[in-house]
């Protein structure tokens, strides 16, 4: 897993590369720093290739953890991101304890962030499992850097997504950033419905419905990936328990923009939030449109549980940062200053309690 990861990080970086060299960016000097930053990213990726540094994040639980992988089909609304004809074939991966057991056992299913892959927080993912419950990631066709379809197909990324997101970071036009929001999300909330139907219709080949109680469905995502799986668990409260999100702004909740500003819903939402945020963040939320929603629900530690990873930056939120902890720090800016594996751990023990505490 860890060669996968960096062979797609390396390819990552080269994209990135290409397009800061043909991109006209001014002043010059931003152009010649951010090539010297994905050269040093480039060169420390493939040294990390080499020599891994960090070992994986032990599991504390009793249950030894299975993985397997099903494929969902679904006649997509967008057909620009179809992977053949009008249909898009949705990669799905899936953690799962292995025990002789009739209980039915909850699950958590997962979107990944922009460029993501499914196995990008595969250590939260295996402990889970190991505590008894079962994980279902969602590989996203075009939003994920790679995607191997069940023919053995490979889907990289969507170059023009790739360059809008990029694009978007810090833009204060706030009408082309909603119209992206919206685009991205569409995609995401179609792929994550289909799979909840053909779960719920127990049509998914490869995974046995019996063993898991569709009375306790759990939505988690990271980045963009959260901001999904808010929208969906704000458009079918009834189907979900939870939601875990991975610093992720509400998206779906902004209903249009006044003063500047995006104007989000009223209505307070239904569900219960466990929300992770990194020093990215953590303390700045107030002060950025975007985040106005997440805001709110410092407030309500009742029902919106809100943790603070110290010494952590966004990306350090996933397992890139047992990978390579020196390309994750380049790419946050510096700020994962704490040791990978004791975040990753911070991050399991909190999901786990949350899960207990709204399960039970």
């Amino acid at each position: 897993m860890r060669t996968f990861i960096l062979l797609c990080l390396l390819l990552i970086l080269f994209l990135l590369l290409i397009f800061v060299l043909i991109r006209k960016i001014r002043p010059w000097w931003k152009k010649l720093l951010s090539l010297v930053i994905l050269l040093i990213g480039i060169f420390f990726t493939g040294f990390m290739y080499v020599f891994p540094v960090y070992p994986a994040v032990e599991s504390t639980g009793d249950y030894s953890v299975k993985t397997d992988s099903v494929y969902v089909v679904n006649d997509t609304q967008i057909t620009a991101l179809a992977t053949s004809g009008n249909e898009r074939e949705i990669p799905v991966k899936l953690w799962f304890p292995e025990a002789n057991t009739s209980a039915k056992i909850p699950l958590i299913i997962f979107s990944h962030g922009s460029f993501g892959i499914a196995d990008s927080n595969e250590s939260l993912f295996l402990e889970l499992a190991s505590h008894g419950y079962a994980v279902a990631s969602l590989d996203h066709p075009y939003h994920s850097f790679v995607t191997t379809l069940s023919d053995g197909t490979s889907v990289q990324v969507d170059m023009a997504f790739m360059q809008s997101v990029l694009g978007a970071q810090g833009s204060n036009d706030l009408e082309t950033s909603l119209e992206l929001f919206t685009e991205w999300q569409a995609i995401r909330v179609e792929d994550l419905n289909a799979f909840v139907d053909h779960l719920l219709a127990d049509n998914i080949e490869g995974l046995n419905v019996d063993n898991i109680d569709t009375e306790q469905l759990i939505l988690a995502g990271h980045s963009l990936g959260g901001s999904a799986v808010l929208d969906l668990g704000r458009m079918r409260p009834d189907d979900f328990v939870a939601v875990i999100a991975l610093e992720a702004p509400f998206f779906g909740d902004i209903v249009g923009i006044e003063d500047e500003e995006f104007v989000f819903e009223n209505e307070e939402y239904p569900l219960p939030i466990l929300h992770f945020y990194s020093d990215a963040l953590w303390g700045k939320l107030d002060a950025i449109t975007t985040y106005e929603m997440n805001s709110r629900h410092l407030d309500n530690s009742a029902k919106f549980v809100n943790v603070h990873i110290e010494g952590s930056g966004h990306i350090g939120l996933t397992d890139l940062s047992l990978v390579s902890p020196i390309l994750t720090n380049l790419l946050d800016g510096g700020l994962n200053t704490k040791d990978p594996t004791q975040k990753l751990k911070e991050i399991n023990v909190y999901t786990l309690g949350f899960l207990n505490d709204v399960l039970n």
